[in-house]
């Protein structure tokens, strides 16, 4: 224990910049001194001897260089507890500081717990209310402080936040050390019993462990929600919204369950039989779920009129190619179908279609069979929107979260504000740049940021040879320079021939050029391109990806004359 403890103490004056070559020597050589004590205890009665027994616990008896032992054990705890304290004053900032003030505080929990005082005072084992007294209060003092020290720890080198070690930290305490020592407590107070439950022994004890497992369990999973928001100690509804994230998200094969039970539902309330769900994507309807014989499947999904059939409802411009359907009161007939639209809660745009099997030539709902219809349109239509906008999250989500890089860079954060002459003032070169993983992600931050902001005017990319070959004809301005490119990129995504909003061949580039050049915002796009606007979020990633490879094969282009040129020749 106390060459652990200096080592700790060596480790976090490194982290400070403190590097000792002779103290890194002695924090190593003490492990040695400790496995030399720990055998003389084992095998010889130098440091301790034998057993003395007492009314409350038994506990060894001094050696001969058990004093000697001791005088090493708080020495080196001494020296450890200074570095730390030495640490501390190196700390730059007030959370550094304040963070190594609980560590040092926290760290005499070893002391406390670790150290065989019984052997020194051992008549105090004698005195049973006085011995369990200390015993249960240092073990309570040393567990929360233990707890401290490791939160605190922790915390070094990590790439998520204070919160989220919390949370972690303690749901594994929750469920590992309190849990056991639960356990172990029901153990000693059921054997200490006698006839507990007029059960045996055995099976009284089986059955007190098993109930007590299944109880603090159960308390873990019913508290842990509010357990999760004090110790973040944020009880926004943000968070709780976050939090209940994984319990709301609905997977395709749920939704489809959900869909197919409100189906079922259907045909049975009115008495037909068949009903589907297909959803109106940018390439028309796509059929999500049936019940019933479905012959049509593939009609449906290839008919140009049901895929027009948001622009006919809208009443657009090409309306006049839908008039092959029909309306009667709020239904659209569809050969042998009754269609009813499906719109979101704001109802800015058509989510799919809901169809039944026609029982006549016009629809004879009675009031009753409408009022059961429009609860079954209303619930599959708030799936379908469900679906979407977690579509949605996930796609700003993977944008979001930091990548590889990123989180290398927090690890290494203190190690550059420790050891600035680790830190290379040169920029990477082109090569380092296009061949870097994240070299997609610096070109859609870019495009985040293409009519101005730190994105584009900081970004890696002002490196490239490419935009350095652009700065003569962009007025030696490097922003600009990076924008030409960009703009060159996304140009060389057009198809040939005349622009089309609804051509597929077009998506990518008309994303591109609406989203980056123009500024519009997602849900003006994705209603102009007329695609829900998950499907805007995975064509927009595509497009992205597309003009990364546009700029990787641009800066390979600038950069083979460069490579290739023949060396001259010094007289």
């Amino acid at each position: 224990v106390p060459a652990a403890q200096y080592h700790l103490a060596d480790a976090l004056l490194a982290s400070t910049g403190d590097l000792s070559h002779r103290r890194r020597m002695f924090a190593r050589s003490n492990y040695l001194v400790s496995a030399i004590v720990l055998i003389a205890v084992l095998r010889t009665e130098h440091v301790v001897t034998s057993v003395r027994f007492s009314e409350s616990i038994p506990h060894l008896r001094p050696g001969l260089l058990f004093w000697v032992f001791s005088v090493y054990y708080f020495v080196l705890t001494a020296l450890s507890l200074r570095g730390i304290l030495v640490a501390r004053e190196r700390s730059q900032t007030t959370p550094s500081r304040q963070r190594m003030t609980t560590i040092a505080i926290v760290f005499l929990a070893a002391p406390i717990s670790v150290f065989p005082y019984l052997i020194v005072a051992g008549p105090i084992a004698n005195v049973p209310i006085l011995f369990w007294t200390a015993s249960i209060a240092a073990n309570l003092v040393s567990g929360i402080m233990f707890s401290l020290l490791t939160l605190r720890l922790a915390q070094f080198g990590t790439t998520n936040s204070d919160s989220v070690v919390r949370v972690r930290l303690y749901k594994y305490l929750a469920r590992a050390p309190l849990a056991a020592t639960i356990v172990l407590l029901v153990i000693v107070l059921v054997g200490r019993t006698n006839n507990f439950l007029n059960l045996p022994e055995e099976t009284s004890l089986a059955v007190a462990v098993v109930a007590t497992i299944i109880f603090v369990e159960g308390a873990i999973h019913v508290y842990k929600r509010p357990l999760e928001r004090f110790f973040q100690l944020d009880d926004d509804p943000d968070v709780r919204r976050v939090q209940e994230l994984s319990e709301r998200v609905l997977t395709t094969r749920e939704m489809h369950e959900f869909l197919e039970s409100l189906l079922v539902g259907t045909v049975n309330a009115l008495q037909t039989p068949t009903a589907f769900i297909a959803a109106i994507g940018p390439d028309g309807p796509k059929l999500e779920v049936s019940v019933g014989p479905l012959a049509e499947s593939e009609a449906l999904e290839k008919d140009t009129d049901l895929a027009l059939l948001e622009q006919n409802m809208a009443g657009s411009e090409t309306s006049e190619r839908s008039s092959k359907l029909t309306t009667s009161g709020s239904f659209i007939i569809w050969r042998d179908y009754w269609i009813q639209p499906l719109y979101g809660r704001r109802r800015e745009g058509m989510l799919g279609i809901l169809g039944i099997r026609a029982r006549g030539e016009k629809p004879d709902l009675t009031p009753a069979e409408m009022e059961r219809f429009s609860l079954l349109q209303q619930q599959a239509a708030s799936a379908l929107e469900d679906r979407i906008l977690q579509q949605e999250v996930f796609a700003l989500l993977e944008g979001a979260l930091p990548s590889q890089a990123v989180q290398a860079q927090r690890r290494f954060t203190t190690s550059q504000a420790s050891y600035p002459e680790l830190v290379s003032g040169e920029e990477a070169d082109s090569e380092a740049i296009i061949e870097d993983p994240d070299f997609t992600t610096m070109v859609r931050d870019a495009l985040s940021h293409y009519w101005g902001g730190p994105k584009l005017s900081e970004s890696p990319l002002l490196s490239l040879r490419v935009v350095q070959d652009a700065l003569q004809e962009n007025g030696g301005n490097p922003t600009k320079a990076l924008r030409a490119i960009l703009t060159e990129a996304i140009e060389m995504q057009k198809p040939e021939g005349e622009r089309s909003l609804t051509t597929a061949k077009w998506i990518l580039y008309n994303i591109l050029e609406m989203k980056v050049v123009q500024g519009k915002r997602v849900r003006e796009v994705a209603r102009r391109l007329a695609m829900s606007e998950s499907d805007l979020y995975r064509k927009q990633r595509v497009a992205i990806e597309n003009v990364a490879r546009t700029i990787y094969g641009l800066e390979r282009a600038a950069s083979e004359p460069a490579n290739g040129a023949a060396p001259t020749e010094t007289p």
